[in-house]
């Protein structure tokens, strides 16, 4: 019988926050160290532990101070492996805060910028942390 080779995986969320036909994109600090200073990105983070909406929920209140009440629900799921050798498990969730005006954002020291982007946003202009986020704030763009 062979033996069994146990696998590293790490399981990332995000969510596209939507409000008045806009996404919140995240530029990441120094922070991280890990080579991603300068690019954006979605809130959300590692899972961690509690149930995976609470997990997302605490991680959007500490990068953004955004405290959600709105109804979330999974858009995407992925698979990718990091230059570090862990495989990440990724899943998108939606939050469309509807026709309300753009919350205030405050930021942690995870992140140094952030924007609100719509349909007309120069997407080739700004550099995404992976395809994955680029692609899935085009599907939700012309989707709202």
């Amino acid at each position: 019988m062979g033996s069994f080779k146990h696998k590293l995986l790490a399981v990332m969320q995000h969510v596209v926050i939507v409000s008045q036909g806009k996404v919140l994109l995240l530029r990441y600090s120094a922070y991280q160290g890990q080579g991603v200073e300068g690019l954006w990105g979605l809130p959300g983070g590692h899972y961690m532990s509690g149930t995976p909406e609470e997990d997302l929920l605490r991680e959007v209140r500490e990068e953004t101070g955004l405290q959600l009440e709105q109804e979330i629900r999974l858009l995407k799921t992925y698979v990718v492996m990091f230059p570090d050798g862990i495989e990440r498990y990724g899943v998108f969730y939606l939050c469309n805060l509807g026709n309300q005006p753009e919350p205030e954002v405050r930021l942690s020291e995870e992140h140094t910028d952030y924007l609100w982007v719509d349909r007309d946003y120069a997407g080739n202009s700004i550099s995404f942390i992976g395809p994955y986020h680029k692609k899935i704030v085009e599907d939700v763009l012309k989707s709202v």
